[in-house]
């Protein structure tokens, strides 16, 4: 949209003449601030969220909220545009959940990044410390908010692309089972397309999550926001961590309060957390954090009763060893694993379970709850020696953390994974939902298609005398989400037609099964070519004509296609015959070739 002239009659007069020119330039000055947002190109820069959370919205001023953004979160400015309430708003572009969202919040709440040589001197000292340029503005974001901050970054060593692949062996990253389907994997030790059903891990509730969605999880900088940035917290004791921030981790769970322990003796959660940590000199907000993540906020687990039959007396508030085996469910497994160190009570199993952290994991360089998740630092058992299989465990449990404090106006410590050969961007991510594509079924009704019909085989033929000129076309998907086109009445030509049947998953993948349908001209006796003659190869045998009558006809269709289907075996001349392709063995490939003979489309070769 432009400003534009208006015709004006004037008049030869040169008050007229001068009124009608002020009149035009005004409209062109108005027209240029009117409009000036869209006619000129504007210089993304990159910026943050000052202070929040900030309500996005479609348009300025009373645009429809489309998101809130909370402080420290990095954006790119792309356009700026006058509100009517006199204010500059700013359209921005960020990322939410890995979907880029776009839209208008008001310039105050927006701090231009990188412009200033104090910035660009921040963003040196980044690059000297050995973060790459990717991580650079969100963390110079967060630095100017929070500039007591300290970016550690851990040089893993390991090739990108081979960590994740490590990552997705079955059973190592799990998701709950109602998330959207893109979610989740689906390779074979995970999926069944026929049935369109995911394989459950860790019970039924828990399925293999998806590469796709482990690399977002994995990589940092999708995370590097005042919210999640706490999953790369150091998990040592600090001084800084007090009963308030552990009492602000468990309020709202069965844990915000006081318990009555098997001694006898009546104890507070909180306190319990504190003291264990400190004794262990690691962060009880972790700890508490782990135990609100392990347990839930309700705490119905058996593992924590000390009613559990046979285990009575016994808790296992970090699930330590509770996985489920062959010969044990997750849950006696667990128990079995209290008894054995003597967790009798509430407090020794915090406690022990604490250690457990402690020893095996802190104090071996899994540090971070990223690094508990993800165990790419500890060179013994690396991808192994993982604490839980939630793929969202960390993420969860660092938001934890960081609303335990207060005050985040304090000297932490992050220390954040660098991997070679990352994507120059974040790996983004985006529910698709439902992948499967498959058929369930595919049929023309009254015929047999060559070969059977399978949901991992897409191309089919069909076989018709001159006399069948419709058929009908049926399928249906494995995935009541999936779309179908392609079925139904078809005319067919003489000759060869083809029918696409194409099945489109919720996700927008699409899978197209094709049936070549061969409509001949010739009878089942076939008037086909002069008998049989000595050929150039020394032979005797032609080519195609399977049941020896001098001729290549649908009759030698039928034989080849009763070969393939196993319904009756060719044997001797009639066997080399049906071998058009010469490749030794009869398939489809044959049968191909013969129904385009028998169409005039294309000759065998008798070589």
């Amino acid at each position: 949209m432009r400003g534009y002239l208006p015709k004006i009659k004037i008049k030869k007069n040169k008050y007229c003449f001068w009124a009608a020119i002020c009149i035009a330039l005004a409209a062109i000055v108005v027209s240029f601030f009117k409009f000036r947002q869209f006619s000129y190109a504007y210089n993304p820069v990159e910026a943050a969220i000052t202070d929040g959370p900030v309500w996005v919205r479609e348009a300025p001023v009373d645009g429809k909220p489309i998101a809130s953004v909370t402080g420290g979160t990095a954006v790119t400015v792309t356009d700026e545009a006058q509100g009517k309430d006199g204010k500059v708003w700013y359209q921005i572009l960020f990322t939410v959940d890995g979907k880029s969202v776009t839209g208008y919040t008001r310039s105050d709440f927006v701090s231009l990044a990188g412009t200033s040589e104090e910035d660009a001197a921040y963003l040196q000292s980044l690059k000297d410390a050995g973060f790459p340029e990717s991580y650079g503005m969100k963390l110079l974001s967060l630095h100017k908010k929070y500039p007591g901050w300290q970016f550690v970054a851990v040089q893993t060593g390991l090739d990108w692309e081979a960590s994740v692949t490590a990552e997705c062996a079955a059973g190592k990253n799990l998701v709950q089972s109602a998330v959207n389907d893109s979610r989740k994997a689906t390779g074979e030790d995970a999926y069944n397309w026929s049935t369109n059903k995911w394989y459950g891990f860790d019970g039924d509730g828990w399925v293999c999550a998806s590469k796709e969605y482990i690399a977002y999880c994995m990589d940092p900088r999708n995370f590097l926001d005042e919210t999640y940035i706490f999953q790369f917290e150091t998990l040592e004791y600090e001084a800084y961590q007090d009963i308030t921030g552990v009492n602000n981790i468990l309020k709202g769970t069965f844990m915000a309060g006081d318990y009555n322990d098997t001694d006898g003796q009546k104890r507070n959660y909180a306190q319990t957390f504190l003291e264990v940590g400190t004794n262990l000199s690691v962060s009880p907000y972790h700890l508490a954090s782990r135990c609100k993540q392990e347990q839930g906020e309700k705490g119905s687990s058996p593992l924590i009763t000390g009613l559990y039959n046979n285990y009575e007396g016994y808790y296992n508030f970090f699930n330590v060893g509770a996985y489920t085996t062959s010969t044990a469910s997750a849950a006696v497994n667990g128990l079995l694993t209290a008894k054995n160190n003597g967790w009798n009570s509430i407090y020794k199993s915090i406690s022990g379970g604490s250690t457990v952290v402690a020893d095996n994991y802190v104090k071996k360089g899994q540090n971070t709850i990223y690094f508990e998740k993800f165990n790419v630092v500890y060179q013994k058992s690396l991808y192994s020696h993982q604490y839980m299989t939630n793929l969202m465990a960390a993420i969860s449990e660092g938001s934890s953390m960081g609303k335990a404090y207060e005050n985040k106006n304090q000297a932490f410590v992050f220390r954040i994974p660098v991997y070679s050969n990352m994507p120059e961007n974040p790996v983004a991510f985006t529910d698709k939902g439902n992948p499967n594509n498959w058929l369930k079924s595919l049929e023309v009704e009254g015929c047999t298609l060559t070969p059977s019909f399978r949901p991992d085989t897409t191309a089919y033929t069909l076989v018709l005398g001159e006399e069948t000129a419709n058929i009908k076309v049926n399928a249906q998907a494995v995935a009541n989400t999936s779309t179908l086109s392609g079925t139904g009445d078809y005319a067919l030509n003489l000759g060869e037609n083809k029918i696409e049947v194409v099945c489109t998953s919720q996700s927008g993948d699409a899978r197209t099964y094709t049936i070549t349908v061969a409509r001949g001209a010739a009878s089942s006796s076939g008037t086909g070519t002069d008998p049989a003659v000595p050929q150039e190869n020394g032979s005797a045998i032609m080519y195609g004509d399977i049941n020896g009558d001098g001729r290549i006809s649908n009759a030698d269709l039928v034989l080849m296609q009763k070969h393939i289907l196993k319904i009756e075996t060719l044997t001797g001349d009639a066997l080399e015959a049906a071998n058009v392709s010469h490749d030794g063995g009869i398939t489809n490939k044959d049968l191909v070739i013969l129904q385009k003979h028998i169409l005039n489309i294309e000759p065998i070769s008798q070589q």
